[in-house]
């Protein structure tokens, strides 16, 4: 599937090696995996950050000594943990991973003093997320994630970024999903200018929309 997504004639990034790229789309659209798929036509050392918390110490050693979860919270915990390790798992050596969850400019800038080849972000939605449990407030984030634009334009090494389209279904019933829903749009819009090229992603299919 991976493969296919490549060579969709409606996209040929391969030629086109846009400086920064914005993948967008919904829940299993098929973003991350063709963000990744993407960095690896580059050589030498690529760097991956991860926004993930990965606040999760003890369920990390039950799944590694195979053990059951006693409660219901540890089984939530194991599972997102499950899903960083198939993640890690799809990353081959030329990877060097930075778990930020907070901040990006500053994981920027230390894969580019490591000479990284490629810096890919996953994801953007996550970092959002994190902001928002500091009790950050909207304009504070957005300061944010124009500092992180203006970084794009800076970098002197290609940027991947994968980012979530939250918009497209009903209005949230509560305040805070309400707030997040509408700070992750006004963030996709800066990113997307800031970006050379962004690509959405539906059932898999990616679209070239800029660029």
């Amino acid at each position: 599937m991976s493969n296919c997504l490549v060579l969709d004639k409606r996209l040929d990034l391969l030629s086109l090696k846009p400086h920064s790229l914005l993948c967008v789309g919904g829940t299993r659209s098929g973003k991350s995996d063709f963000a990744l798929m993407y960095a690896n036509q580059f050589q030498g050392e690529r760097a991956f950050i991860a926004t993930m918390q990965k606040n999760f110490t003890q369920a990390q050693k039950d799944i590694e000594n195979g053990q059951a979860a006693d409660n219901q919270d540890k089984i939530q915990d194991q599972e997102i943990l499950a899903r960083i390790l198939k993640h890690q798992k799809q990353r081959d050596k030329a990877w060097f991973t930075l778990e930020e969850p907070f901040d990006i400019v500053s994981a920027i800038n230390m894969a580019e003093e490591r000479n990284s080849s490629i810096i890919l972000v996953d994801c953007i939605s996550l970092w959002l997320s994190n902001l928002l449990c500091l009790e950050e407030n909207e304009e504070n984030i957005l300061k944010k994630v124009e500092a992180l634009a203006d970084t794009i334009q800076k970098s002197k090494k290609p940027l991947v970024f994968v980012s979530n389209e939250v918009g497209m279904g009903i209005v949230p019933l509560y305040k805070s999903a309400r707030l997040f829903r509408d700070i992750q749009g006004k963030t996709n819009q800066i990113l997307a200018e800031a970006c050379e090229a962004v690509v959405i992603f539906s059932c898999g299919i990616p679209l070239l929309i800029k660029g």
